[in-house]
């Protein structure tokens, strides 16, 4: 009776948490740069992201499977995070910036332009797959019977996502997805977001059961037609060891304060070579700057900048 009361009140706070009124939203940027034209990225039909938890490259290595999965595919060596603590970094992932968020906050909102709303712009489809997530468009901040939390669910933050009915439908549960990976390359969106729950992600859980899903779920996206017809599939961890501060300044290169710290990134797709090791500085500003490109998005926040790479030198280059 004790669960049955709990799930009770965690269905009434999902219920509110929709009616709640957020805190003001943020003002917005001067409007994005229009894209730069990526030769080699032009091969890139669709994009996987994956987003882990709090593992430093040096303790992500040292777990077997993952390891395994460095040495299998392509990797970047010199990846950094953002910042601490975990939302600014998926807010930096979407949308080119952190913009005042220095906490996982539960309602706060951002009005500035985002990823999910220039990929629906541009006509592009996507998808947000989070694990755990009880429904549609579900907003609410935590959901303990399945390990969800909204934290690590940068859409639910953007307010032109979360106010638009038509855009809030691209938030879905991970099962949508994974039901459809083994049919038609057109049944999957061409830009796919993925958060494993707060156990597979491995903030909860050991990082080698984190693994263990991670290897799972990459083999479903890569057996996947979405995936073997020009398909880029990037794992990245949210942020390293809280002690690591070290990341890439303004001018795209590595400074020991200031950042997330330092993150195994893994680069898996038929147009790279296995076992290829890039060491140019990266993070997740080139992250995002890489799917802009692709989709030929403007490039938000601070991707607009010269110093931000890409991920071009993953790519073969075309004959």
């Amino acid at each position: 009776m004790r669960t049955i009361g709990r799930l009770i009140v965690f269905a009434l706070l999902a219920v509110a948490v929709v009616s709640v009124r957020p805190v003001p939203a943020l003002a917005p940027t001067a409007p994005p740069h229009p894209p730069q034209a990526v030769h080699r990225l032009s091969q890139v039909n669709r994009v996987f992201v994956i987003v882990m938890e709090n593992l430093g490259y040096r303790a992500a290595l040292a777990v077997p499977a993952l390891k395994a999965l460095s040495v299998r595919y392509a990797s970047a060596s010199q990846y950094y995070a953002t910042t601490h603590p975990s939302l600014p970094n998926y807010i930096s992932l979407t949308s080119g910036g952190t913009f005042g968020i220095t906490t996982d906050c539960w309602y706060c909102q951002l009005a500035v332009p985002n990823l999910g709303q220039e990929l629906s712009a541009k006509g592009v489809s996507w998808g947000a797959y989070m694990e755990g997530l009880p429904s549609d468009c579900w907003l609410g901040p935590w959901w303990p019977p399945t390990n969800y939390a909204g934290k690590h669910d940068p859409f639910r933050y953007y307010s032109s996502i979360v106010h638009a009915t038509s855009l809030c439908q691209h938030i879905q549960p991970l099962t949508n997805l994974n039901t459809r990976l083994g049919g038609s390359a057109s049944a999957i969106p061409r830009f796919v977001w993925i958060t494993p729950n707060l156990c597979n992600d491995g903030h909860n859980c050991p990082a080698s059961q984190a693994a263990t899903w991670l290897e799972k779920e990459v083999a479903a996206i890569t057996a996947s037609a979405a995936w073997k017809q020009g398909g880029l599939l990037v794992v990245t961890w949210d942020e390293g060891n809280g002690a690591d501060v070290r990341g890439i300044n303004n001018q795209g290169q590595l400074s020991p304060t200031g950042g997330g710290g330092h993150v195994l990134t893994l680069v898996i797709s038929p147009l790279v070579r296995p076992g290829l090791v890039v060491s140019t500085p990266l993070d997740h500003l080139s992250l995002l700057k890489t799917v802009e490109e692709v989709f030929q998005l403007p490039l938000l926040g601070a991707t607009a900048s010269a110093q931000v790479a890409d991920f071009s030198a993953f790519l073969k280059a075309q004959p």
